[in-house]
């Protein structure tokens, strides 16, 4: 078997391991566990405020996406109402241009009346001429005013009977 020999370099060397243990301890440890410890706070407060900022932007988002369908909805009630105005506009273009036509056909149909009544005017006139003539003649050969008169008065009422 292996005999196992101490001598005291080994207990010097776990002595200076031991104390160089205590010295790191007291000298690196306890500043390097400080500044990871600190390292530690930073990084959770940064991801605590990415975290806040992340629902800051979340809700701007949100208050942005309803802005947006806010405005989207004005805009389309807008465009309905020029829509309406629009052919509200073409409606009463069209009410105005119906109502000019109508006018301008009862002036032309008043016209059309104007001028027959006087052209069937004017054909009396004639026809009584023409009668008074016939009967001047017809007088001539022996009617009396009375008959030449009554003559007149049935040719009038004849020619006021014809269709024109």
């Amino acid at each position: 078997m292996v005999a196992l020999d101490f001598n005291a370099t080994v207990f010097m060397q776990m002595f200076h391991f031991l104390l160089m243990l205590i010295v790191l301890r007291l000298v690196a440890y306890r500043p390097l566990m400080n500044i990871i410890e600190q390292r530690q706070a930073y990084i959770a407060g940064e991801i605590e405020q990415a975290e806040s900022q992340k629902v800051q932007a979340a809700e701007l988002k949100a208050e942005m996406d309803a802005g947006l369908q806010k405005a989207r909805d004005e805009a389309k009630a807008i465009v309905d109402r020029a829509v309406k105005a629009s052919e509200e506009q073409a409606q009463k273009i069209l009410e105005e241009a119906r109502a000019d036509a109508q006018k301008v056909k009862e002036d032309a149909l008043a016209d059309i009346q104007r001028e027959k009544e006087k052209a069937v005017a004017q054909l009396r006139n004639e026809v009584a001429s023409l009668a008074v003539l016939v009967a001047s003649k017809v007088v001539k050969d022996g009617l009396t005013i009375d008959e030449q008169h009554n003559l007149v008065q049935d040719a009038i009422k004849e020619v006021g009977q014809l269709p024109c």
